[in-house]
């Protein structure tokens, strides 16, 4: 029986196989090999086109470190109450501030180039030699929303420029002075708004695991920074019947510089 028939006997057991001659001609075998190549190199080439580091639905979070510098002003209001007559005292002052950072994002996208998400950031700041005797620690909390503009169409980077606006909290915390006075205060705090825009490249060594680097200038305006007297100084107050009053307008503007891990899911 021909050996293409499909059929061949063994000891009377009919057995059916498949016709594999076929597949030995070389003709058809270079038809098979060009139909995978071609399908793929489709599949490749499709791959590239839809496949972006930023696309809508993608799901972003950036962890990062980093540090801010500012420059700062300062207009203090001092108010005290005694015997019936009530004294203000202002003054006006300019500085500098440095801060270490951590800021977490996150990011949705809502276009293939739109991102729309919120923004947290702690941060602490450094403390001159000087101010040591009297602070013991500066801190602050952020909280926002952002949105961002994707530049590019590429596999692996993806750079965008962000706008972001919310609210920021800092508290002071003053080193207790072995000997107290009607005007030591224990800390300070308060809250205000802060606005940022500025520039991020997250480049990607993998489809969900990559690195952000960012730079941006941030402005921030605390209307009213209240002062808390320590018990002591309360006391010494209300044994004269006086009353004080120590509030604060602070205003900081500066650049943030930063890199972490870029995560997309």
């Amino acid at each position: 029986m021909p050996l293409n028939s499909g059929i061949f006997s063994f000891k009377n057991k009919k057995i059916i196989y498949l016709p594999y001659f076929w597949f030995l001609n070389i003709e058809n075998m270079k038809k098979i090999i060009f139909s995978v190549l071609v399908i793929a190199l489709s599949t490749v080439s499709t791959k590239s086109v839809k496949a972006q580091a930023f696309e809508k639905g993608n799901i972003n979070i950036d962890i990062g470190v980093g540090f801010g510098i500012y420059g700062t002003s300062q207009s203090y209001k001092t108010t005290i109450s005694f015997a019936g007559q009530s004294r203000t005292e202002t003054s006006d002052t300019t500085d500098g501030a440095l801060s270490f950072i951590i800021p977490i994002g996150f990011e949705y996208g809502i276009t293939d180039k739109i991102g729309l998400g919120v923004d947290f950031m702690y941060s602490s700041y450094a403390i001159s030699d000087s101010d040591r005797v009297n602070t013991e620690s500066v801190k602050a909390i952020d909280f926002g929303a952002k949105f961002n503009y994707h530049l590019l169409k590429a596999n692996k980077n993806d750079l965008m420029i962000g706008f972001g606006i919310g609210y920021s909290n800092m508290t002071w915390k003053f080193v207790k002075q072995n000997t107290s006075t009607a005007f030591e205060s224990e800390s300070a705090g308060g809250s205000g708004l802060y606005w940022t825009l500025g520039i991020t490249d997250r480049i990607f060594f993998s489809d969900n695991i990559g690195m952000m680097f960012n730079v941006s200038y941030r402005g921030y305006s605390y209307s009213s920074i209240e002062y808390e007297l320590t018990s002591e100084a309360e006391q010494i107050l209300s044994s004269i019947d006086a009353e004080l009053s120590n509030t604060l307008k602070f205003d900081m503007n500066g650049v943030n510089v930063g890199l972490g891990l870029a995560l997309k899911f």
